[in-house]
Parts: structure tokens; C-alpha cells; sequence
């Protein structure tokens, strides 16, 4: 029997992997990666026929950047954009939000309030797709792409109700949880050739016949 394998990306905390591997490497054009082309060559891992069912990737706009950096908002944007017009089996988009969060710092002669931004919904959402793909009987094996170990609780009802559907994390490099692979032994780390070695295109056509063009920011370097 082939198994069919859903992917489902928490896109921040795959972001923050990227961004680390771009650092060391001086090479931006990892970020512009291609997650059915990753997770094609993650297959083999799981079996030598396995195939590729879906792709679920979580993410929210940085939309408070819009007058401090919008240029990040615009290379968010482009690359949903780009995932969405590449392959045969392109990612599902699922939308958070980033909410601001009132913070108490306590220093050694004062208190101090301020506020940070953080991502709200990705892991919710994720554990609620993942249950809704489980209940069509469209995959024999899932795949989270996170080292969050928030996802716990979710593994565990997961196996509860679906004792016959494999699961297992790619954890992205440098976010493995200790926690996670207790529950999930089969699971594995990404590394950094992954990322540099699955690009998308720099030139998509989109399917109104126009083009969608690589950030000048994240194009390979000749």
C-alpha cells in the first residue's frame, strides 16, 4: 500500500528556522521556499511509495508592519501568493492573526509595561485541520512541520481518535522539542540543505497570464 501523507506547516515556526539558516549562510533565497518541493523530498522518509496528499500551511500577515516595514508585509504577501500559483498540488493557506499583548517587565528599580506582537491561532487552527483532514479518510500518514510542544495535547488526542493514521513531526532545524519526539519517536529534523535545495521559481505565471516575480530581496546572488 502507498500512504498517503498530509503536510501541515506552522509557518512561524518554520519561518524563524529559515530565518536563522539565511544568517548563517548569508543566503536570503531560502526564504523563498518551496514547500511542495520540500515536502516531496521528505517522503522517502516516511516510505519509499509514499505520496503526497495535501498541504496545510498556517500563517498571518504581518500587517502591523504596514508603515514601520512594508516591505515585509509586501514579501509576506507575494510569497502566499507564489505557493498558491506553483505545482501540482499547491498549499491551503489558513490565516491567524498577530495581536498586540500587554507585557510586565520587572527591573531592578521599576516596573515596566510595554507591548509586543505576537502570532494568535496557528497551533488552534493547525490541531483543528488536522483532526477535519483525519475524519475524510484522505491520508494514512500526517506530518506536522513544527517543534512547538504545544502540539502535545493535540498528538495525543490525535492518536486517540485516529490510531491508524501515522503521525510524526518535521521538526525545522534548530526547533527540535525533546517532548514532541517522546510522543512521536518517528519523527525527524529538516536541515539546512533542505531548505537551500527547494526553491520556488523566480518567474511563476499566475493563472490570469501575468507573472509573479521573486523579492528582489530574496533572489539567489550570481
Amino acid at each position: 500500500m502507498s500512504p498517503r501523507v498530509g503536510f501541515f506547516v506552522d509557518g512561524f515556526n518554520l519561518y524563524h528556522s529559515v530565518t536563522k539558516v539565511a544568517q548563517e549562510t548569508s543566503d536570503e533565497s531560502v526564504k523563498w521556499l518551496n514547500l511542495q518541493g520540500l515536502a516531496r523530498g521528505i517522503l522517502p522518509l516516511i516510505s519509499p511509495t509514499a505520496s503526497l496528499a495535501s498541504i496545510h500551511y498556517f500563517t498571518a500577515l504581518p500587517e502591523h508592519l504596514y508603515l514601520a516595514d512594508p516591505g515585509r508585509l509586501g514579501r509576506h504577501r507575494t510569497y502566499l501568493r507564489a505557493l498558491t500559483a506553483h505545482g501540482s498540488l499547491r498549499p491551503s493557506i489558513i490565516l491567524g492573526r498577530i495581536a498586540q499583548q500587554q507585557v510586565l517587565v520587572r527591573a531592578a528599580s521599576a516596573e515596566i509595561t510595554g507591548s509586543i506582537w505576537r502570532e494568535k491561532g496557528t497551533d488552534v487552527a493547525l490541531a483543528m485541520a488536522l483532526l477535519r483532514e483525519a475524519s475524510k479518510g484522505d491520508m494514512d500518514e500526517a506530518v506536522i512541520v513544527s517543534g512547538d510542544a504545544d502540539y502535545l495535547p493535540a498528538v495525543k488526542v490525535f492518536r486517540e481518535m485516529y490510531p491508524d493514521i501515522g503521525l510524526r513531526f518535521a521538526f525545522p532545524r534548530g526547533r527540535a522539542s525533546k517532548e514532541l519526539l517522546r510522543e512521536a519517536p518517528n519523527s525527524f529534523t529538516l536541515t539546512s540543505a533542505a531548505y537551500l535545495s527547494h526553491r520556488l521559481p523566480e518567474c511563476i505565471r499566475l493563472p490570469s497570464g501575468k507573472f509573479l516575480y521573486c523579492p528582489a530581496e530574496w533572489r539567489r546572488k550570481p
